[in-house]
């Protein structure tokens, strides 16, 4: 019992003190959690924007430089006649175009310049939607797959995706020309690498149609050319959680790049944000199990201080619950409940003593009481006995004497019904009716209810039911007796007394059973 204590109280000790450390836990977690999200996504939605107006900021510089490199081609030579060389010096030259060229009017090229020897760009944008915005816009924008079919085309050795912009130029004689130049994304991919390498992020650039346009690695162009599955795309929200393309949980932020239809996104590994809370959930964890040995010796030794009193306690407790004669008190040297516990039962138990001694006294006592009234009780018996005997022989008497049984000629008996019937008596008429019916070989029997002071529902239906009984044997019975009242009373209880005859008196029912008698030759 007293290791059952011990480990009781420090189990008791033990979860009570780790309990609220891993509900602490779980708490601290959870808010760190939440405020890692929230900050995250705060943090992460302010790069987004960072990233998204440092590429409106190239988009407006590429536009600034097209538009001059336009003004300078109209001012310093005429369109029409210009040679690739000045073309080249006028639109290459300090500017982040790849090629330039111009095109008519209907869309064929007219000259073309390269950094990198032979032009590449096509020799007709006849029908394009390149040339087909400028007349809504004065610079219109188009993304690499439009032109390039998909991105998996080897590319030259310092190479990067490119997008193309064109604008119109005016020549000398007011023909509409078009100025085309593919701009190459360096510098877009080396600032996408400063905040992927900062900030531990991917930053995507797509179309509409989810193509990838920009990245900041070629592996994801050539890997992933079209994600067209991204979430971010077919969702209302600008925020979300996924599984990305690239095989991991992410956070990511979408926002649009004006004035151009791409979209921007930034996503992050959760494993990313979610580092410090990881940490932090260790350390926690490791704090509990540093403490975890200290609370169950603390908690062993308060069960052990405990358990020892306990023992003591116990020990008095089935001693005395064996033998209670040989009781001896329970000292205790604690100063605490438990001795206070001690003397208390030490005062029952010798309390206990003396109530079992004065209750052994009485017992006797009781006893003797109990033989003297059981001996009175069993006379008193026999006496209620005697009489309930001699009650039920009277019963009996006086039951056969209201309904007697008389036979007045050979096959007639007379059975005259004295005295109130109650549903007891009520049901004796049958079988004494049928008794006498028996025994007097009777055919005619007349019951005669003049004694009957009153006939009720019960005693209708005991007559009822004897007549039946009787024709059953062959008897005929005739009612006689039958006052106004009771006549009056039979109606109103709507009981058929047809198969019965009756007769106002005992004189016209012998009548009445003389001539049943004659008609079937028995008198």
């Amino acid at each position: 019992m007293r290791a059952r204590v011990r480990r009781r109280v420090t189990w008791i000790i033990t979860l009570s003190a780790l309990l609220p450390l891993l509900s602490v836990w779980v708490l601290v977690l959870v808010i760190s959690y939440r405020a890692e999200q929230e900050s995250a996504e705060r943090q992460q939605i302010a790069l987004t924007d960072l990233a998204a107006e440092d590429f409106r900021r190239f988009l407006f510089n590429t536009t600034i430089e097209l538009q001059d490199i336009a003004e300078n081609i109209a001012r310093e030579s005429d369109p029409q006649t210009i040679s690739a060389q000045q073309l080249a010096t006028i639109g290459l030259f300090r500017s982040s175009f790849v090629e330039v060229a111009i095109y008519s009017a209907d869309g064929q090229r007219r000259i073309a310049s390269s950094r990198f020897g032979e032009p590449t760009l096509p020799s007709s944008l006849n029908g394009s939607q390149l040339l087909a915005d400028l007349s809504t816009r004065r610079v219109s924008f188009a993304d690499p797959t439009a032109f390039s079919g998909s991105i998996d085309r080897k590319l030259a050795p310092q190479e990067v995706p490119r997008f193309r912009v064109a604008t119109q130029l005016l020549s000398s004689s007011n023909q509409v020309l078009f100025l085309v130049a593919d701009v190459s994304m360096q510098r877009i991919w080396t600032s996408t690498t400063r905040i992927e390498t900062a900030a531990e992020m991917r930053v995507l650039i797509l179309t509409e149609q989810g193509n990838l346009i920009s990245a900041a690695k070629i592996e994801s162009l050539v890997e992933h050319p079209t994600m067209r599955d991204l979430p971010l795309l077919n969702q209302a929200t600008a925020v979300a959680t996924y599984q990305s393309v690239f095989g991991e949980e992410v956070l990511g932020v979408r926002t649009a790049i004006e004035p151009v239809d791409w979209i921007l996104v930034v996503e992050r590994p959760l494993e990313v944000i979610y580092a410090n809370v990881g940490r932090l959930a260790v350390s926690l964890l490791l704090v509990i199990f540093i403490a975890a040995p200290i609370v169950i010796a603390v908690g062993w030794y308060v069960g052990k201080r405990i358990a020892g009193p306990i023992q003591k306690l116990y020990a008095g407790v089935t001693g005395f619950s064996q033998n209670p004669t040989t009781f001896e008190p329970v000292v205790l040297d604690t100063r605490d409940e438990l001795a206070s516990l001690a003397g208390a039962f030490n005062t029952m138990a010798s309390g206990l003593n003396a109530s079992q001694t004065r209750l052994a006294n009485l017992n006797e006592e009781l006893e003797a009481q109990v033989v003297s009234r059981t001996s009175e009780l069993h006379t008193a018996l026999a006496e209620v006995q005697a009489q309930n005997q001699a009650q039920e022989r009277l019963l009996d008497t006086v039951r056969r004497l209201s309904m007697p049984s008389i036979p007045i000629t050979k096959h007639m008996v007379v059975m005259p019904l004295v005295g109130e019937f109650s549903a007891d008596r009520a049901g004796d008429i049958s079988s004494t009716l049928l008794i006498a019916i028996e025994q007097e070989r009777a055919k005619v029997v007349i019951l005669d209810i003049t004694g009957v002071p009153v006939v009720d529902n019960y005693v209708a239906r005991a007559l009822l039911e004897a007549a039946q009984a009787a024709r059953l044997l062959g008897a005929q019975v005739i009612l006689a007796g039958i006052r106004p009242d009771m006549a009056e009373t039979l109606v109103n209880l709507h009981i058929d007394l047809r198969t019965i005859e009756s007769a106002a008196t005992l004189e016209q029912a012998f009548k009445r059973g003389m001539h049943y008698l004659q008609i079937n030759r028995l008198a």
